[in-house]
């Protein structure tokens, strides 16, 4: 880890990696302790459009426990989205992109110190430490998932001993604001139902979420031999999605057996075919069953389209045959 013009290049191997976390760390890791410092110090040089303040939080009563957060400043002071209106929008390079970032906005550089793989902050912030992971920055890419940049998710996540790392993907026409390769990284320390809720057997190494509001598709690491197997097989299913032109939001986080497993053991990428839904519910009415309609809404239609059609897709790339159990889906 050394400073190249100002901008820290965090380097790192395999041996770096955590493929196993505490619910409770003893010692931060590298990664977690830089990424949080640089972070800080970019709040404390007032870099942000505001200061995150959480107003209010609550955990909504029901099975599900989702959480809602009450963060007016997002709303107020945020940059306006861009106008998305096609799965195959281009690069825009007179638009706002992030080639056109600040210097102290960008906190780490992850990749060879030429800027073009780094760490930046999200000026609007969600939640602490949300970032911004920007791979092949300077190809001026529009926001449509490379394996690449598939392969540097993973990787953070793995650099991270905390298991509250969250890192999320949003296509376009699925709430992506900018048109230019990134994805969301941010600490939430709630524990989700996605942890170690039960899946059911699809095809290939990809596993269904059925009995949730947002019904969708589950890779998780545990199944493959290696990084690399569970980085091309996830990718295969997204990028079906992207050669479809359907909207999807990916979301990443550790993983364990149980709900009171103290044990991170695993890594779950989740992928949501959806539709564009732009309707906010008001935070202080706002209800478990409010989220199950919403989720249910923007992604019932879309599981069911893709469902049949990806286990063709992933035959034809795999060439196997379908197992057993696929079959009754």
């Amino acid at each position: 880890m050394h400073p190249h013009n100002q901008v820290t290049t965090f380097t790192y191997d395999i041996k770096h990696f955590n493929f196993i976390v505490k619910s409770h760390k003893e010692i931060e890791a590298p990664f977690d302790n830089v990424l949080r410092r640089k972070w800080k110090q970019a709040e404390e040089a007032k870099i942000f459009r505001y200061i995150l303040n959480i107003k209010d939080s609550k955990t909504l009563k029901g099975r599900y426990r989702f959480l809602a957060q009450l963060n007016p400043q997002r709303a107020l002071c945020r940059r306006a989205p861009q106008l998305i209106t096609s799965m195959s929008q281009p690069f825009n390079s007179t638009a706002f992109n992030f080639t056109k970032l600040k210097q102290p906005e960008i906190l780490l550089d992850i990749g060879n110190g030429d800027g073009n793989d780094i760490v930046a902050i999200n000026t609007s912030p969600l939640e602490q430490c949300h970032c911004l992971l920007l791979t092949e920055r300077l190809k001026c890419l529009p926001q449509n998932m490379t394996e690449y940049s598939l392969r540097k998710a993973i990787e953070l996540c793995l650099l991270s001993n905390s298991c509250f790392l969250r890192v999320i993907f949003n296509s376009l026409c699925a709430q992506a604001s900018v048109n230019h390769l990134h994805w969301h990284l941010y600490y939430l320390t709630h524990e989700m139902l996605l942890e170690y809720i039960d899946i059911c057997n699809y095809a290939y190494g990809v596993y269904l979420l059925v009995d949730y509001p947002a019904k969708g598709l589950c890779i998780k690491l545990s199944s493959f031999e290696n990084i690399g197997d569970f980085i091309s097989r996830a990718f295969l299913v997204v990028n079906y999605l992207q050669l479809q032109q359907i909207a999807h939001n990916v979301y990443i986080t550790r993983a364990k057996l149980k709900p009171n497993d103290e044990l991170y053991s695993d890594l779950r990428i989740y992928v949501w075919a959806r539709k564009s839904c732009v309707d906010e519910n008001v935070y202080d009415n706002l209800k478990e069953n409010d989220v199950v309609d919403l989720l249910s809404d923007i992604t019932d239609e879309s599981f069911l389209l893709v469902k049949d059609k990806l286990l063709y897709f992933l035959k034809e790339h795999l060439g196997k045959e379908i197992s057993e159990s696929s079959k009754e889906w």
